[in-house]
């Protein structure tokens, strides 16, 4: 796929286009709609990695190229966290840049009993906002960096992709609307991916924002492979925010006075802070 076929491989996505309205307000959160039906599915696929790391532009281009059945409703990035009462989500211990720092983000490993309980129910919340029919679910919410081993024990067999980029840029492109300085938000990185190297195993898988738009089809097909994903027959859809695969760091970096941070979780997925 080149990044002239983007306009046309994304052509049905909009941001919220299950609403077709304006995001659910933060006090109505969550937005619980229980599916007559709960769905079934074979293969189950999270997406892990913080705001502003490419993780809804990584989502974006697995639906278009493979068969998964996603969400889509008026929240924020269509995120399954707002969209359940199983366990709280990020922006209830901090949000955005804050809720890795929280314990409540870091769940026990339920007991078989309560992990099919938690299974079930996160379903029939989720049964309503899927985008299509498949047997493999896709879902994107950035505290699943902190409970990798809980969603482990409640939907066995289960993927993990975790993306990353630049903590730096991250943290430049998360201040203006987070609320914590800078260099709050380059440790809380540190400890999101901190937690999801801990946890990291066989049935995770690795991609770097930076590695993703010098290579979007070498580095698809690499994470489609480790998560089993298949091929749709025919490409599809369209979000207009992603017709352009540009690596945007430069504009943050290059904004940035010389920060030297040392060694950190940043280290293990490839990126040098140590002169920064």
């Amino acid at each position: 796929m080149t990044n002239s076929l983007l306009p046309r491989l994304l052509r049905r996505f909009s941001p919220n286009p299950a609403a077709g309205q304006d995001l659910v307000a933060e006090k109505d959160l969550p937005l619980i709609r229980v599916s007559p039906q709960r769905p079934q599915f074979k293969h189950y696929v999270f997406i892990c990695g913080l705001h502003r790391s490419g993780t809804t532009l990584l989502e974006r281009h697995i639906r278009a190229q493979f068969a998964v059945s996603a969400l889509e409703a008026p929240v924020y990035e269509s995120e399954g966290q707002h969209l359940q009462d199983v366990y709280p989500a990020g922006l209830k211990h901090g949000g955005a840049g804050r809720f890795a720092f929280a314990p409540e983000m870091y769940p026990d490993i339920p007991d078989e009993q309560t992990a099919t309980a938690s299974r079930e129910r996160l379903l029939d919340c989720w049964g309503s906002w899927l985008t299509e029919p498949s047997d493999t679910l896709l879902e994107k919410s950035p505290p699943n960096l902190t409970k990798v081993p809980w969603l482990r024990r409640v939907f066995p067999g289960a993927r993990f992709i975790v993306m990353t980029r630049d903590p730096r840029a991250v943290a430049a492109a998360t201040e203006k609307w987070s609320g914590t300085s800078f260099e709050e938000l380059v440790f809380h990185w540190h400890v999101a991916h901190s937690a999801a190297l801990a946890d990291e195993a066989e049935d995770c898988v690795r991609i770097r924002y930076e590695d993703f738009c010098d290579d979007p089809v070498g580095e698809i097909k690499r994470v489609a492979s480790s998560a089993g994903l298949k091929r749709k027959p025919a490409e599809t859809v369209e979000d207009e925010r992603f017709t352009k695969l540009a690596n945007s760091n430069a504009k943050y970096l290059d904004t940035l006075a010389a920060r030297r941070f040392g060694k950190g979780a940043w280290t293990e997925y490839g990126y040098d802070l140590e002169g920064a």
